[in-house]
């Protein structure tokens, strides 16, 4: 009877899946080389201490920093650090260091999108990306190979933010409209909009009734367009801006001239 006891606790237990918290040391296993510990050091941002899920804009400067040493403690330097992103079909590599006399290291990645997919592909823009990273040693003649705890981790990308406005709402013929154009940093979330700043965007397509013209730009972010005498009817300016790192949304606006102004 003890024999069947003790059979099914070994049982239970190799049935039971246990996550390493990502800043705990992860140890090599078993085998001819020495066995050694990697820790991952916590970002300031992350939120817990199993899986970290911090968050960065991209464009944000992440700093992985940690500490390599034997099982017994004893600072190992000059080793090769690597820091990958885990993915279902293997892992990527976006960032290396080499370990100090004292066995810390350094090293910084630029968040990005790994996987960036464009409208269409997802049928709306890619707002953000989760994913598990993760500290690696491959191992060398003493050592044996080690990996740190996973680290999760979320980038998200803002928006660029039009806005486009006239001077009246209604305009006689042969009168122009004066149209103000704002860009601001934002991030949409449903119905819900946080503003930050006003941005310049790398390029911008601007349509008047479908032929391009050029805006005439204020200050940081702010522009105008001054439209040819008007003639009765709807003119359409279009505002398509683009900017490296961040989603875009076209901005438009209509001007209406009347034949039969204030009747």
């Amino acid at each position: 009877m003890r024999i069947k006891i003790l059979a099914l606790v070994i049982g239970i237990a190799l049935s039971i899946t246990f996550v390493t918290p990502a800043f705990a040391a992860y140890n090599a296993g078993y085998s001819n080389l020495k066995p050694a510990k990697l820790i991952v050091d916590p970002f300031a941002e992350c939120t817990n201490a199993f899986q970290c899920n911090a968050t960065f804009l991209v464009g944000d400067t992440v700093t992985f920093t940690g500490l390599f040493t034997s099982d017994e403690g004893r600072f190992i330097q000059d080793a090769n650090i690597n820091i990958y992103r885990i993915t279902a079909t293997g892992k990527q590599l976006i960032a290396s260091a080499v370990t100090e006399r004292d066995g810390t290291f350094k090293t910084t990645w630029q968040a990005q999108f790994i996987e960036r997919k464009e409208a269409g592909e997802t049928f709306k823009q890619q707002m953000r990306e989760v994913s598990t990273m993760q500290a690696e040693f491959e191992g060398d003649s003493i050592y044996a190979s080690t990996k740190s705890g996973k680290i999760v981790i979320t980038v998200r990308i803002m928006d660029v933010i039009t806005y486009v406005a006239t001077d009246k709402k209604l305009y006689r013929e042969g009168e122009t409209a004066l149209i103000f154009v704002n860009f601001i940093a934002g991030e949409i979330e449903g119905k819900n909009i946080r503003y930050g700043d006003f941005i310049t965007p790398d390029t911008i397509k601007a349509t008047y009734d479908l032929e391009p013209v050029q805006l005439s730009e204020k200050q940081v972010g702010s522009y105008t367009f001054v439209t040819p005498p008007l003639t009765i009817g709807h003119h359409q300016l279009l505002i398509n801006p683009a900017k490296d790192g961040y989603n875009s949304s076209v901005g438009f606006i209509t001007v209406q001239v009347s034949g039969f102004f204030g009747k």
